[in-house]
């Protein structure tokens, strides 16, 4: 589990489970909010924790819904790999392996920044175990470096990501100066909004764990070996069309992500089950947090669009029972 007690907290009396699986030898932790509605995964992204969501979880218990927030895998040693493989297929099959341990056909899946990555393509490569699919902060996959080379001051913006690629150095200037480094990055990402401490502490905290750190910056360093087998059947699914409802949220002031390589990257034909953008004016890379009434209304209309959204549910439920 984190290094540090979460801010998960119980959500009307409903005291958050801790559930776990097993694979490979590897323990998997999340935490679950049960109820009577579907399923809603959200998975957090880089540098964060679970704590992410302690602002959605609350909107979406009360909404109807059942939620799921797993840990992220390496952001605990109990699913961190020996070999530091955290291959985006392996982070895509790693949710699909999260709605089977539920004993789900599909779930709404949302994912914020590494989460929002990994559920682009879970839902590229899997899309038959997905309702909808909520990205925050991150454009879609499939035209990104088309975009990216019509947005060049991008890569400006992800010097972070070629100096990860270093070995040990990133790892000791994560660790020093009491997170100095997360500290700035979350400031610069998200200008004009200043984190609060209890959210900020947990992600430090669990940055300052080697086994946590190494991992997390493991996840930048299998993106970069592009031509190693394990990327292939996520190039595969990215090109076909996305068949899963898809809703993207960006913050116009977002430091990290340049909010103008989600209009570059989208084409109409790329999603047949159709696309929704919707950007935030004074958010930045961590909107949800920045701007959660805004953000939690646009998620619970969009979810309602799509099947077995949770008020249609109840209502189904209620013309049966008369």
């Amino acid at each position: 589990m984190p290094t540090t007690a979460p801010l998960l907290a119980p959500v009307k009396g409903i005291k958050p489970q801790i559930l776990k699986k097993i694979c490979e030898k590897r323990t998997f932790s999340a935490y679950y909010w049960d109820g009577s509605g579907p399923l809603v995964i959200c998975l957090h992204g880089f540098p964060d924790t679970v704590n992410s969501f302690h602002l959605m979880v609350p909107a979406l218990v009360e909404a109807g819904y059942r939620v799921l927030v797993p840990v992220m895998p390496g952001y605990e040693h109990s699913s961190s790999d020996p070999f530091n493989r955290y291959f985006v297929t392996d982070l895509a099959e790693d949710v699909v392996a999260w709605v089977d341990r539920m004993g789900e056909d599909a779930a709404h899946l949302v994912g914020h920044d590494w989460g929002a990555v990994t559920a682009w393509l879970a839902s590229a490569m899997f899309p038959h175990r997905f309702f909808s699919m909520t990205s925050i902060a991150i454009p879609p996959l499939k035209r990104f470096g088309e975009a990216l080379q019509r947005c060049p001051s991008q890569l400006l913006k992800s010097w972070y990501m070629g100096f990860f690629q270093l070995p040990l150095l990133p790892e000791r200037v994560i660790k020093a100066r009491d997170g100095a480094f997360v500290r700035m990055l979350w400031r610069r990402w998200s200008p004009g909004w200043p984190p609060p401490e209890a959210l900020l502490q947990p992600a430090l905290d669990a940055l300052q764990d080697p086994i946590i750190c190494r991992s997390a910056l493991g996840y930048y360093r299998c993106l970069t070996r592009v031509f190693h087998p394990r990327h292939e059947q996520g190039r595969r699914a990215l090109k076909l069309p996305y068949q899963v409802p898809c809703l993207m949220i960006t913050g116009a002031d977002d430091g990290c992500m340049d909010t103008r390589l989600f209009e570059l990257g989208m084409r109409e034909a790329d999603f047949m089950a159709g696309a929704e953008l919707y950007r935030l004016m004074g958010a930045g890379h961590f909107c949800h947090l920045e701007k959660p009434r805004q953000v939690h209304a646009k998620l619970l209309s969009f979810l309602e669009l799509h099947p077995k959204g949770a008020k249609k549910l109840a209502d189904e439920l209620a013309r049966q029972l008369g």
